[in-house]
């Protein structure tokens, strides 16, 4: 009773704050892609993950808003096959099935199979290598913009963090974004109260755009929600109890919050 006042409020605003964002995503959206010399009929957007079926447990949101767009061609850097119960090639099926679910084409998914790169949170990754890879493949579809996890890589995965700081490390330091700057943006981490309240995080997730005039937010309207359920029910293999559980519950299947990394 005494947290009422409290949580009432929020809840309310939550769900008004999601309906409108849902109804009117343009009341947050921002421009992603960098402005260029040289005019593109057709943006490029990479999203760079660890796993396969991270795009789905963690940027459904964004994915489906990408895919929608006309004007944007979206592809998947994956940087390993999820080889860590001996299942990376059932994976990678899984994966471009998913990626196909989402709208996407089955060439435009990128899996990488590098013994240096093992699914493995006990094996660290090396950032210059993570660095090396995706620089070719964002040099080789002339990308303009790059999504990815931030530094606590949202479940504190070493592999996610990994793919941080080779995209941060890759967008800091490389000649060729000197003179063909891209944008690359984290997806924000969360307490696990929040990570796990659904639509609820919607008035937290708003106060996002307050802090930065760079961040972003996505919101999956129920159309797209189910478009990343059905896309996670491609990766067989991984559709365990919990799994389940956390399609129903976790915000990133509703709400994704990103900062600008460069």
């Amino acid at each position: 009773m005494i947290l009422a006042p409290v949580l009432l409020p929020v809840l309310l605003g939550s769900v008004i704050g999601y309906i409108a964002l849902c109804w009117r995503p343009q009341l947050v959206e921002r421009d992603i892609i960098p402005a260029s010399k040289h005019e593109k009929k057709q943006k490029h957007v990479l999203f760079v993950t660890a796993h396969p079926d991270d795009e789905c447990m963690f940027f459904t949101p964004t994915l489906v808003s990408m895919v929608r767009r006309r004007d944007v061609a979206v592809s998947l850097l994956c940087l390993s096959k999820g080889d860590q119960d001996g299942h990376g090639e059932t994976r990678k099926k899984e994966l471009v099935r998913a990626a196909v679910s989402f709208g996407m084409t089955p060439d435009s998914v990128i899996i990488v199979d590098d013994q240096n790169l093992p699914d493995d949170p006990k094996k660290a990754w090396n950032v210059a290598l993570v660095a090396k890879t995706i620089e070719a493949v964002v040099a080789a579809g002339d990308v303009d913009t790059v999504f990815t996890f931030d530094r606590q890589g949202v479940s504190g995965h070493p592999n996610h963090i990994a793919a941080y700081m080779g995209v941060k490390h890759m967008a800091l330091t490389s000649q060729r974004f000197k003179f063909r700057p891209i944008n690359v943006y984290a997806l924000e981490s969360v307490g696990v109260i929040r990570k796990y309240c659904s639509i609820i995080d919607t008035v937290f997730s708003l106060s996002v755009l307050l802090s930065s005039k760079e961040s972003l937010v996505f919101v999956s309207d129920v159309a797209a929600y189910s478009i990343g359920v059905q896309a996670m029910a491609m990766h067989e293999s991984q559709m365990v109890w919990f799994r389940k559980l956390y399609l129903a519950f976790s915000r990133y299947m509703f709400i994704n919050t990103y900062s600008k990394i460069n």
